[in-house]
């Protein structure tokens, strides 16, 4: 079976469109690739067009929550190294936003920081993951480790 190259980037839902832009922007560091003014922002953290897609909820839906519609469990965005995971987790407690982390977990051993969005999405940054090994296997479940770093 063909395997995509990588994961092209991924469109949420959001109940008001220039906060999140906002709070992609400035807490989580993207840049504004392009914009359809009211509908969606395109965004990127890398020199593709865009990874994230914000696209304004619809007025109708509005009213439901969360839980009344699909969720995305997380958004994650890879750092190079422990001590810029430390720097970011740092850089969103100062505005005032909770974080898990950081802290270390399998399966995939990476470190990891986590903090929600203005909707409750889950934002993850992470660096030092797993790569598979020679025989196209992971690291079996018993080396798996969660720890505060």
């Amino acid at each position: 079976m063909l395997m995509p190259r990588k994961l092209g980037h991924v469109g949420i839902f959001v109940k008001d469109l220039e906060r999140s832009k906002k709070f992609y922007t400035d807490v989580v560091g993207l840049k504004v690739s392009d914009e359809l003014p009211g509908r969606a922002v395109f965004l990127r953290c890398s020199y593709d067009h865009h990874d994230t897609v914000l696209f304004q909820l619809p007025h109708e839906k509005l009213g439901r929550s969360q839980n009344d519609r699909v969720e995305v469990q997380q958004i994650s965005y890879e750092l190079d190294r422990l001590e810029d995971l430390r720097q970011k987790a740092e850089e969103v407690r100062t505005l005032g936003i909770e974080v898990i982390g950081p802290q270390q977990r399998g399966p995939g051993m990476d470190k990891t920081i986590d903090f929600s969005d203005p909707d409750g999405n889950t934002i993850q940054f992470y660096c030092d993951m797993d790569q598979t090994g020679w025989d196209d296997r992971s690291r079996p479940p018993e080396h798996w480790q969660r720890k505060p770093l």
